[in-house]
This record gives C-alpha cells, structure tokens and sequence, in this order.
C-alpha cells in the first residue's frame, strides 16, 4: 500500500489535533499556538501534494470523482476557517480563540475523514500491482513534491507523530511502519538514500530497529 503515506500523514494531523485539544484544556495558549503553527507547516505540505499532484491523478483514474466530491472546494473553506483561528492568536480573547479553533476542528476532522473515504479506493486503480502503484507514486507525487520547501521537513514530521503517538487504530510501530515501508518503497536508490536518515532520526530506536532488522528499511529504495 504505498499510498498508506498519504493516509498516515492523516493520523499524523489527528494526533496534532489532539495535542492542540489538551493545551486548549489546560489553559496553555502558548502550546496551542506552538502546536497550532507546527501543525500548518505541515498542513501546508500536505495539501499540496494533494492539490497540486493527487487530486489531478485520481481525478484521471476515478472520472472526477475528486472534483465531484467536492474535496477540493473542501481545501479552500479549511484554508476560510483557519483564517479565523489565525486571527484570535494576537488577542487575549481565549474565548474566542476556543470557539474559532472548534469550528476549524469539527470541519477539518470531517474533511479527513471525506477524503479518506473517497480518495483511499481510487488509488487502487491507479496500477495493478503494489509496484506499479509505487511507482506511479514515485512519479506523480513524490517528484514532484520534492519542490516544496518544507518537504524534507515534513517527512521528518509525521514520521516523528506516528512513532511517539501511533493512530487510533495502529500502535506507534505499526503506524510508522505503514509510512516509513510504503515510503521507502516509492523511492528510487538515490531518494530513499536521502530520506532514509530523515526517517531514522525522526523515528523511536527502538521501531528503527525494528523497522531495518525485519522490514529492510535500511536498504534500497526499487523504484527504477
């Protein structure tokens, strides 16, 4: 499955929210914002791999069923009510602060949760086979999104949410590993030479062992 790296990042956002939830609880706006600010950078990322290589590609393959799903209006109205939240965080307002961000969450939770429902299917018509999938991957997302300035970042980023917090259906190592292997396994020899250690340094030793003694992970990447 190696598009499960776009579907994990999904649980990567989840568990940041869930960080944002517990400073907002207690009271702790500059965790928030802490949490907040990192959470968009890598928003910011992953949405345009989304806009800017997935949507056109499964659109092909699905008969536009992205663009009939409404998802990519669903990105722009995320982009609306996260302006909103945005605007809170000069102010002491904290009341407001709380009712913007509750809006954003219910909103962007949904959007997840839609996406995932319409998008997860089609990339299997993508190719045929796990290696061919892979490889449309390989050149229709992952290539071209090496161009976003944040993109190294963001790889060291979900790697690091899924290895401390895992998901809600996938302990930290399962999680990891369903990103890391399906990563490793859309990259040529020379792009998986360069993320590899972004993976490793950003992931738990102790699944890093793991993850190279029984899953290869510290060998090539087969994308030719």
């Amino acid at each position: 499955m190696p598009f499960a790296i776009m579907r994990n990042a999904h649980e990567a956002l989840r568990s940041s929210i869930q960080l944002q939830q517990h400073a907002l609880d207690a009271g702790d706006v500059a965790a928030f914002r802490d949490e907040w600010t990192t959470f968009h950078r890598a928003l910011v990322v992953h949405m345009a791999m989304e806009d800017d290589a997935m949507f056109g590609l499964l659109d092909e393959v699905g008969a536009g069923a992205i663009t009939s799903a409404n998802i990519p209006y669903e990105h722009r109205e995320d982009t609306r009510l996260t302006a909103a939240v945005d605007a809170t965080l000069t102010t002491a307002d904290t009341a407001a602060q709380r009712s913007a961000w509750s809006i954003w969450k219910e909103e962007h939770l949904a959007h997840l949760t839609h996406e995932e429902q319409v998008m997860m299917p089609l990339t299997m018509k993508t190719a045929d086979s796990p290696q061919a999938r892979a490889r449309v991957l390989h050149d229709r997302v992952l290539v071209p999104s090496e161009r976003l300035p944040d993109f190294d970042w963001y790889i060291g980023w979900v790697v690091r949410m899924l290895s401390e917090h895992g998901s809600v259906d996938q302990p930290a190592r399962v999680a990891t590993r369903v990103f890391a292997w399906g990563l490793q396994h859309a990259c040529s020899p020379t792009l998986w030479r360069r993320l590899r250690p972004i993976v490793e340094s950003n992931c738990a030793p102790e699944i890093w062992a793991e993850l190279t003694e029984k899953f290869g992970l510290n060998g090539e990447g087969p994308v030719v």
